[in-house]
């Protein structure tokens, strides 16, 4: 095994397969970040020979279950780095969330290398370790000095007990996909997967049954059934009836020179004004379809979303969602709002009310750390800084 030197002029080898082992390191990344991470790995393999690196699309026995090749892997060797990016948390780390007591065995009996190629939401399970920066002008080095670290000299991954990451009011847990978004038409309302609670909503959210009614709600929202849905149908339809409309006018022209009597002149004109204004509020209805369908669509989910928070605020979660497939999951505590609605008479009622008419808005503001002007920024404190609290928000919804 070939070594390299340290900062301080050491050798450093990388430490020797032990009889259960069968690579140096296991490698898991997202397809979209495959060049970069061939790169990083060739280059280790090569100035490292006989450094043994274990990739999905090579070393994986073919026929068998994903899950359990990423398990056996893992197990069989002596470190694990995990390239992190948006893609790789929604899609790679949900193999690993998919059985999670599988993979905490496994990976808390192995070193982790977190290595952040792209800015994301680190995993809760993985938010307490040191990652690498690819960015950082030292990244290289780094990753061989801990290729070299003996593994019992690394922090293992997963500890027991472990411990809690840090949560603050207004932290994003999840952005949560709908089930196959990626072939799902633009029209269609998005279903959401209830079997299991997503590893990050699981330090706050200890219920199962909660998050399984609450996304149950969402999912009873119904994608609408006119053919207006298609673009094959609305721009057909659309220039119909913009046709009909120029012909309406045409028609109208020729009747205003033609020699008639007065009372049926008039009832002419009128009948051709009245097919005018027609024709062009039906083009109008049909090629603007789909963004009037989407405006009703998104208030009916903020409101169903509404109804979700009502069953999640008590665990100090709100979800949000902007689109018509894809939620977002933030932890909040409101308690102190709640407090101050209670001052006030029928407080408690109130205060549900706010959360079914407003909760939805206030998550998608955490969710993009963006606020809506407050009209009094002199005014009283509120319970979450920086930003709006929730009733803060609401007094300015109101107000507006």
């Amino acid at each position: 095994m070939d070594s390299s030197f340290g900062e301080e002029g050491e050798a450093l080898a990388i430490p020797a397969l032990r009889a259960s082992e069968k690579f140096h390191l296991f490698v898991s990344y997202s397809s979209m970040d495959t060049t970069w991470t061939h790169e990083l790995i060739s280059r280790l393999e090569a100035d490292h020979v006989g450094l043994r690196v274990c990739l999905h699309e090579r070393d994986f026995t073919p026929g068998r279950n994903v899950l359990e090749n990423m398990a056996e892997c893992i197990l069989q060797s002596q470190k694990v780095l995990l390239v992190l990016s948006q893609d790789f948390v929604q899609s790679r780390w949900c193999l690993l969330e998919a059985d999670l007591s599988l993979f905490g065995y496994c990976l808390e009996r192995k070193p982790v290398i977190p290595v952040l190629l792209r800015p994301c939401q680190v995993p809760l399970h993985l938010s307490h370790l040191t990652y690498l920066e690819a960015t950082d002008s030292r990244f290289y080095s780094k990753v061989v000095r801990l290729l070299c670290t003996p593994s019992h000299r690394m922090a293992r991954s997963l500890p027991g007990p472990r411990p809690l990451p840090s949560l603050y009011s207004g932290k994003t847990l999840l952005i949560l996909n709908c089930i196959n978004r990626d072939n799902l038409p633009s029209w269609k309302v998005g279903t959401f997967s209830t079997l299991s609670v997503p590893d990050p909503l699981k330090e706050v959210l200890q219920d199962p049954e909660v998050y399984k009614h609450a996304v149950g709600i969402l999912n009873g929202v119904q994608s609408p059934r006119s053919c207006l849905r298609y673009l094959g149908c609305r721009i057909p339809l659309g220039i119909f009836f913009l046709l009909l409309f120029m012909v309406s006018i045409f028609f109208f022209v020729v009747l205003g020179l033609q020699e008639r009597k007065p009372g049926s002149r008039f009832l002419l004109i009128a009948t051709n004004v009245f097919l005018c204004l027609l024709s062009l509020v039906l083009a109008v209805n049909s090629l603007c379809w789909f963004r009037r369908f989407s405006r009703r669509k998104m208030k009916e989910l903020a409101l169903r979303v509404g109804e979700a928070n009502l069953l999640l605020a008590p665990h100090s979660v709100l979800m949000g969602c902007e689109t018509l497939n894809q939620l977002s999951f933030v932890f909040v505590q409101l308690e102190d709002c709640r407090r101050a609605f209670l001052k006030a008479p029928d407080g408690d009622a109130l205060f549900q009310e706010a959360l079914l008419r407003f909760s939805c808005a206030y998550a998608c503001c955490l969710v993009q750390a963006h606020f809506p002007r407050c009209g009094d920024p002199g005014g009283a404190q509120g319970h979450l800084e920086p930003g709006l609290c929730f009733c803060q928000y609401v007094s300015v919804q109101l107000e507006s």
